[in-house]
């Protein structure tokens, strides 16, 4: 199985040395396992959430060092998680980098609103929840239509704290999947929303099924920010990858995709 959705202290959220996420990873009999730390964004919305720009050659460099300390026992897997749009803080001569196996596109910002961050929360209640939606989704569509990235990460990460939208979302989802099945682009299946107050892996039964009926890949994430997270919730996943009816899972190398079974 694959991990591809892990942490590291170089973000400054998350705890654990590189070691202990490998072994961790090696005891779930992961055998593609890949650290995706947050690529920097500017400078008054980066501490505590991105590494800086000045941190990215040592992320690389010990990442690497882990891949060829390890090569004998897991397939370690040099990864970036980007915010979009691409902050000019994040120098982009990494997107061509042959060492990155993978880049995950992700949205953590609406505007310059921190929705997944509990402190503001509250400006879920200023809101009218179906046009937070269709912003969010914009963004994630943004993300798509640019190419830059190989994983969508947590598709509908906009639920994280329970707000659900008055209406379907359905037809946006479905004109996403079917430009990410051209694509190409594969969809994480992240387990951390089960640790979150919306108790739910992310995406959703709904949406994954339309991402199966549109022929989008997948693949498997925790989204570990500790050791004790690697893996968390990987049994209830696979199980809803199988119901969906999906057989294969995606890794990466040197950005491209390549399939292994479930």
């Amino acid at each position: 199985m694959v991990n591809y959705h892990n942490h590291t202290p170089f973000c400054g959220h998350a705890t654990g040395e590189l070691d202990e996420y490998i072994q961790k990873a090696i005891e779930n009999h992961i055998i593609e396992f890949g650290f995706s730390d947050h690529a920097p964004i500017s400078a008054h919305l980066r501490d505590g959430i991105t590494m800086s720009p000045e941190q990215m050659p040592q992320y690389i460099n010990s990442i690497l060092s882990k891949k060829e300390e390890y090569k004998d026992r897991i397939l370690i897997k040099l990864g970036l998680e980007i915010d979009f749009p691409i902050f000019d803080s994040f120098d982009k001569k990494y997107l061509t980098d042959n060492v990155i196996d993978y880049i995950i596109g992700s949205c953590h910002f609406i505007g310059e609103w921190g929705f997944d961050d509990p402190e503001e929360i509250y400006k879920f209640d200023e809101k009218v929840i179906d046009e937070v939606y269709l912003e969010y989704y914009s963004a994630v569509e943004s993300v798509v239509d640019s190419g830059f990235c190989d994983i969508i990460g947590h598709f509908d990460l906009i639920k994280k704290f329970g707000h659900r939208p008055a209406t379907s979302m359905n037809h946006v989802v479905r004109r996403i999947a079917k430009k990410m099945s051209k694509k190409n682009i594969t969809a994480e299946v992240n387990t951390s929303g089960l640790k979150k107050p919306v108790k739910e892996i992310y995406p959703s039964d709904e949406i994954l099924n339309i991402f199966f009926e549109e022929n989008v890949p997948v693949t498997l994430g925790s989204d570990s920010h500790s050791p004790d997270d690697v893996c968390l919730g990987y049994s209830a996943a696979i199980e809803k990858l199988k119901k969906t009816g999906y057989k294969k899972v995606s890794g990466f190398t040197m950005r491209k995709r390549h399939d292994i079974l479930l």
